[in-house]
Formats: structure tokens, sequence, C-alpha cells
């Protein structure tokens, strides 16, 4: 069977249905997420995936429309 090749570098080392990406957060956010992460003996990216799970249980996604501004970015 042929290796599947990831489509983009930030998908590189990962597994099927992860991606990296970059946030920007709170300092305390991190320092907690760095603590529970620490205590519960889990990688940060654990902790960060229960925690989205959990805010996103029972939310319905749905598609946002690629609408520009004059600027040329999206509207938010």
């Amino acid at each position: 069977m042929a290796a599947m090749v990831p489509d983009r570098s930030s998908q590189q080392g990962l597994k099927e249905g992860w991606t990296r990406a970059t946030f920007i957060l709170r300092k305390d956010h991190l320092e907690k997420l760095k603590s529970v992460s620490y205590w519960e003996r889990k990688k940060i990216k654990e902790v960060v995936d229960e925690a989205l799970g959990s805010y996103l249980k029972g939310k319905k996604a749905r598609r946002k429309t690629n609408t520009k501004n004059s600027s040329g970015s999206n509207k938010l």
C-alpha cells in the first residue's frame, strides 16, 4: 500500500484528520493549559483538543460566506 502524502506542509508528520494551526491566546490561558497538561500528564494538544471538543459539542457548524470588503480582507 502506498504511503499517504500530505497535501500541505501543515499536515506533515501528523495523523490523518489533524493539522497544524497558529493561534494567539491570553497568557493566563496558556499557563493554565501548561499546568493542566503537566499535572494530568497529557500533551498540550490533548488538553486543547478536549477543551475545544467540550466547547463545540452540540454546536452546529455553518459554512461562512467568502465576502470581501473594499480592502480585500474577509469581513468578520
